[in-house]
């Protein structure tokens, strides 16, 4: 069965015309054909079809997204998140969010605070509170916002969410 407003007669087809325009995940890739009508037999055989052909690889694109997201001021678990969102398979999230350690966590976590914050307002409470929310809310460990943060920012942001 074509696809909705398309002449071509096969999912395959369809698929090469929306990897044309960019990459995308297995599953993103799957709920596209089938919103567009093809069967999920058709559609489970081009899938296989084209990861064979190498254009499926989702380890590959997750790699990818990750390092935005990285750059982009995210820790670990913002990271995985973000992900999943995507529809990456839990096996690929892990295994790509696990790169880097403790440290790459704390220098892009370090980054993102001087993109942000001079370091004279962090030495004020309540802002200290506020980049550790952001820290937080960016997907890093309590431990690393204390940290680069002091111990202090825990109880200043406890204090804050309380009043």
């Amino acid at each position: 069965m074509p696809a909705r407003g398309y002449s071509s007669a096969t999912p395959l087809d369809y698929a090469y015309r929306l990897l044309a325009r960019r990459a995308y995940s297995e599953a993103e890739l799957r709920q596209a054909l089938l919103r567009n009508g093809f069967s999920a037999t058709t559609v489970a055989s081009a899938l296989t079809r084209l990861k064979d052909q190498g254009y499926l690889d989702d380890t590959s694109l997750a790699h990818e997204h990750a390092e935005r997201l990285r750059e982009r001021g995210f820790g670990r678990s913002g990271i995985q998140a973000r992900l999943a969102q995507k529809g990456f398979s839990p096996d690929v999230v892990e295994q790509v969010s696990g790169i880097g350690g403790q440290a790459e966590e704390e220098r892009a976590a370090r980054h993102l605070l001087a993109r942000r914050f001079s370091a004279d307002a962090l030495q004020t409470p309540r802002l200290r509170a506020r980049a550790f929310r952001l820290l937080l809310r960016r997907g890093f460990s309590p431990e690393v916002a204390e940290s680069l943060l002091g111990s202090g920012a825990d109880d200043d942001y406890n204090t804050s969410e309380g009043g």
